[in-house]
């Protein structure tokens, strides 16, 4: 049985592109502000409320129980019909409704911090993911872990439950009613991921890396990899309108015209010779099939929104986006940026395709990028805060990199209360305040049962449940 209570796994994190996993590059012309905001990979807004779950309560301060619904709930893909499946990984933010949510890395977010226990919490989870609710069915489920007759409730409820042991310890929960089977089947995915747990992070659906590329007039500038860890068999690439104005051609390794690409490939933007200073971008597009396990964060106008973590697989349409800039003489810059919650930080990788010195100021540092150089800038932005940073350099270059750092779980030991009057049967989706109403809209608990109304590690306030 589960019974200890751990520290905080470092929460989640930024929001680029508006959120994301890396915050565009786009060059944008002089006095114009540079959109950071279009996200590699797949968005998605929140729908419903919680789809099979039970009823808990979490001890959000000392003596203080709120009650909450524990189960996956529904993202639903920008743009299209698809739907997918998550969980709460960040249990004590609240869940706006208005958000945007964005594919991401694990380094974005809590995860990429150690957990009290030996190995990460990512992989732990990673492995509930795979081998319980709803990648493995409630029949599938009771028969590998011996446990008869579970339903979806039950499943849905104890998957939570197991992951919020990972993602967010050390405040108590406990079961409202009598769920032994529920009890038995969180006890038992704790102990497998503990004794297994090490599946590996899942690849983003689909990017463009670098994200961003400069270079001389006259030059082929790249190369630009196409990733796809979503299976796409073809990808549609091609230059913006800028681009192809500006008398650019997208090519291959060898030189030829492309207009598809699959994973590995490398693409090039040919720039005419004495052309003048300018900037374009270069788009993908795919349907690919997007991998358990990878994270989403959430973003509502500066104001971070709950992160999720993908419970169920489905194929969707996934959009990358990289940016090129050149110019004739001079210094040529090129920037990505992306949030690296190990150091609480944006960190901006800044290069100079040109021959001059580049020099710019941003979050109060003086910097100078020589010639044929790059290199990092760690801009510190403090947990819970909305930043905002625009690099400006030579022909108009602007771009603001602007989101939420949210890193970090917070969670502090409680030592577990008295338990409160339980009351009978769980009530889905419209527990608490529902979604979207602030600090009440989203937290959950950590339900890790030792016994008939167990007590296990959570945290702060808000609700997971949601109406």
């Amino acid at each position: 049985m589960f019974h200890k209570q751990r520290r905080a796994v470092s929460r989640i994190v930024a929001v680029m592109l508006a959120s994301g996993l890396v915050v565009g590059s786009g060059l944008l012309a002089t006095g114009a502000a540079a959109a950071a905001d279009t996200p590699s990979g797949v968005t998605g807004k929140l729908e419903g409320g919680v789809k099979y779950g039970e009823r808990i309560e979490s001890e959000t301060r000392p003596g203080h129980w709120e009650p909450v619904t524990a189960g996956p709930f529904t993202l639903k893909v920008t743009g299209t019909e698809s739907a997918l499946d998550v969980y709460c990984i960040d249990l004590l933010n609240p869940t706006l409704t208005t958000a945007t949510y964005h594919e991401t890395d694990w380094a974005s977010t809590s995860l990429s911090q150690p957990a009290k226990v030996k190995a990460k919490a990512g992989p732990k989870i990673q492995w509930i993911l795979e081998n319980s609710f709803p990648n493995i069915d409630e029949v599938a489920l009771s028969k590998s872990s011996g446990i008869d007759g579970l339903t979806k409730n039950d499943a849905g409820a104890a998957t939570q439950v197991a992951i919020w042991h990972f993602s967010d310890p050390n405040i108590p929960v406990r079961m409202v009613g009598d769920f032994p089977k529920t009890t038995k089947l969180i006890d038992w995915l704790i102990a497998q991921a503990e004794a297994k747990g090490g599946s590996e992070e899942p690849k983003p659906t689909l990017a463009l890396n670098p994200s961003a590329v400069g270079g001389k007039s006259g030059e082929t500038l790249g190369p630009i990899t196409v990733n796809t860890g979503g299976g796409a068999a073809d990808v549609a690439v091609a230059l913006d309108k800028k681009g192809t104005d500006a008398g650019l051609a997208l090519v291959d390794k060898n030189g030829a015209p492309v207009k598809t690409a699959k994973n590995g490939d490398q693409l090039f933007a040919k720039v005419p010779a004495g052309a003048d200073a300018g900037s374009a971008g270069i788009t993908a597009d795919a349907s690919a099939t997007i991998k358990l396990g990878r994270a989403f964060v959430g973003d509502d106008n500066g104001k971070h929104s709950q992160t999720l973590i993908l419970a169920g697989t489905n194929k969707v349409k996934v959009h990358a986006l990289a940016t090129l800039a050149w110019a004739p003489t001079g210094a040529i810059p090129a920037v990505t940026g992306k949030v690296d919650c190990t150091q609480g930080a944006l960190v901006l990788t800044v290069s100079n395709k040109g021959d001059q010195d580049w020099k710019f100021t941003v979050g109060g540092k003086d910097v100078t990028v020589k010639p044929g150089a790059t290199q990092d800038v760690v801009l510190p932005v403090a947990e819970d805060t909305a930043y905002n940073f625009t690099v400006t350099g030579p022909a108009g270059f602007s771009q603001t990199f602007s989101g939420v750092l949210n890193c970090k779980t917070d969670s502090n030991t409680v030592p577990p209360s008295t338990p409160a009057p339980s009351s009978s049967g769980p009530e889905l989706a419209t527990t608490g305040g529902g979604m979207g109403t602030g600090v009440t809209a989203a937290i959950a608990g950590v339900l890790v049962v030792a016994g008939g109304a167990a007590v296990y590690g959570l945290r702060r306030r808000g609700r997971h449940s949601r109406a």
